[in-house]
C-alpha cells in the first residue's frame, strides 16, 4: 500500500511540476490529492504522530505564505510544500525542505545564468517555422520560456519541490537498501 501511494504521490507531483513549467499554476486538486497520499502515508508509518506531521504542515503553511505575501514565493508552491511535508515523518521534514532548497537554488541559478546568457545578441534564437507539430509545439514553448526568462518572472518552483522529494526519496532508498534506518 505504501509504494501504491508513494508511486501516486510522485506521479501527482509530476504532473504539478510539469503545469507549474508550462503554465506557472499548480492545480489545488494536485496540492489536495497530494495532501491526501501524505496523510496516508503518515496514518500507515506512524499514526500517532499524524497531528505533529499536520501541525508541521501548517506552520510550513503559513510561514512561507508570509513570503508569498512578499511576493518572494508563488501561492500554489507554498501549497505544494506544505502537502509534500505530510509525505514524510515530522522528524525528516528539515531535511526535506533543506533538500527542496538546495533545488530551488540550482533552478534559481539556471534560469539566472540563462536570462544573462539570453541577454547577449549573439544568442540566435530558435526557428520555429521548420519541423514536426512536435517540434514547433516545443519551439513555441521554448518562445515563452525565453520571453518569460527575459522579463524576469518566476522560476518553476514546483520543479524543485519535485526534485527535493526525489532526492528526499532516493536518500531514504539508500538507507533501507543499506539496512540502516528506513522511512520510505
Amino acid at each position: 500500500m505504501r509504494t501504491i501511494l508513494w508511486a501516486t504521490s510522485l506521479t501527482l507531483l509530476a504532473m504539478a511540476a510539469g503545469n507549474d513549467l508550462r503554465f506557472r499554476i499548480i492545480p489545488n486538486r494536485l496540492v489536495i490529492l497530494i495532501a491526501a497520499s501524505g496523510l496516508a502515508l503518515n496514518a500507515l508509518s506512524s499514526p500517532w504522530s499524524l497531528w505533529i506531521s499536520l501541525l508541521a504542515a501548517l506552520l510550513v503553511l503559513f510561514g512561507f505564505g508570509v513570503l508569498s505575501h512578499f511576493n518572494i514565493l508563488g501561492g500554489g508552491d507554498v501549497k505544494l510544500m506544505a502537502a509534500v511535508t505530510l509525505l514524510v515523518p515530522p522528524h525528516q521534514i528539515g531535511s526535506l525542505l533543506m533538500a527542496i532548497a538546495l533545488a530551488g537554488g540550482v533552478l534559481s541559478v539556471g534560469y539566472l545564468a540563462s536570462y544573462h546568457t539570453m541577454q547577449r545578441p549573439s544568442v540566435a534564437r530558435a526557428n520555429s517555422s521548420q519541423g514536426s507539430p512536435q517540434t514547433i509545439q516545443g519551439n513555441r514553448w521554448l518562445a515563452n520560456e525565453r520571453a518569460r526568462i527575459l522579463a524576469g518572472k518566476s522560476v518553476p518552483y514546483a520543479m524543485a519541490i519535485m526534485a527535493g522529494v526525489l532526492i528526499h526519496v532516493t536518500r531514504e532508498l539508500f538507507q533501507c537498501l543499506s539496512g540502516t534506518s528506513c522511512s520510505v
